[in-house]
Parts: C-alpha cells; structure tokens; sequence
C-alpha cells in the first residue's frame, strides 16, 4: 500500500480532468487508495455543477481544462475548506500566487506522488479547518 493511502480510505474525491486516459488512471489510483470518485468531470462548468450538488471530501483538479484555467473552482473549494490538490505541467510560479503553497502533482505523475500530495492537502485543510 501507497504510504498515506490509509489517510484516504473511505474518503469520496471529485476528479476534474480533461485527459480521459488520466482521468481513468487517477481513478485507478484513487480507488485503490480507498477513495471513492464522485467523476471525472472534463469542463470546469460540470466540474462546478458537481461541486454544488455532490458531496465530496477532496478534489484532483487538473489546472488547466481544454483551455479553461481551473481556478474559479479552486477558489470555491477553497472558500469551502474542502481540500485539493493541483494536478498540473505547469510550475509553480506560473500559478496565481494565492494557489503556488496548494499541494500540487505534476504530470506526468505517479501514483505515490498523488497520494503524498492529497495526504498533504488533507492535513494541511485538517490544520487550518480545525476540522475532522
């Protein structure tokens, strides 16, 4: 088992990826883990849609979605205390400051990397949320 998967067990993750083949693969790897998936989602409209009438306890969110950045759904998640990590090429620099501390996986990526980052997106939230 990934180290950290066990933090992920039972846990339900919206997958927001435009990639079918990754999107596929980061189910995989999530289910795997313990996670449930609420997804994927390959627009940042039905990514949206899906954050306001399901519920989820974290979210894979590819930075950049055919063209459309990611961000105003980061910000809402964000607004809601929901933890997310930031699946992307792109570096860390090239991201709006307020999001280049969010736990971030670049691609091509691998299956411990994506789990060490959402175990660090839940502890972080857990720290700052207070909550769980």
């Amino acid at each position: 088992m990934v180290a950290g998967a066990k933090l992920l067990n039972g846990l339900r993750a919206l997958v927001v990826e435009d990639e079918s083949l990754l999107a596929l693969s980061l189910e995989d790897d999530l289910i795997s883990a313990g996670c449930s998936i609420v997804g994927p989602f390959g627009s940042l409209s039905s990514a949206t849609e899906a954050l306001r009438t399901n519920q989820f306890d974290l979210a894979i969110l590819d930075v950049n979605l055919n063209g459309e950045m990611v961000f105003p759904l980061a910000d809402e998640l964000a607004g809601r205390a929901i933890p997310f990590v930031l699946l992307t090429g792109y570096l860390s620099t090239d991201l709006p400051e307020r999001f280049r501390k969010v736990p971030q996986v670049t691609k091509p990526y691998d299956q411990a990397s994506l789990i060490e980052a959402v175990s660090q997106a839940i502890s972080k939230t857990e720290t700052t949320a207070g909550k769980r």
